[in-house]
């Protein structure tokens, strides 16, 4: 009764965790791209390019204010799976207690 609950908990702490990893390192990308996007050069992209541009996934906007705030969703997912474990432990440990009875 109580393991499904422990099974979610951890694949949300695995899913946060990965979501961090990734938010962190498109920080670290685009914080240092800023000062090499101020010395390059001008380039001209046409309409046909940008058609054939990967779409970003839904997670970042592919802004540093966007990945800032992708660290910080994995950061309260990660809390809240945190506490789906705690209240899984609590149910089990009341589980026992009551058939202990």
């Amino acid at each position: 009764m109580v393991r499904p609950i422990f099974e979610s908990a951890v694949a949300g702490l695995n899913q946060a965790s990965g979501r961090f990893e990734r938010s962190a390192a498109q920080v670290t990308r685009l914080a240092g791209a800023h000062s090499a996007a101020e010395s390059a050069a001008t380039v001209n992209i046409s309409a046909e390019a940008r058609g054939h541009a990967p779409t970003q996934d839904n997670e970042s906007n592919a802004t540093l204010e966007g990945a800032i705030v992708d660290t910080r969703i994995a950061k309260y997912q990660f809390i809240a799976n945190l506490r789906v474990l705690q209240t899984g432990e609590e149910m089990e440990r009341d589980l026992v207690k009551s058939l202990k009875r």
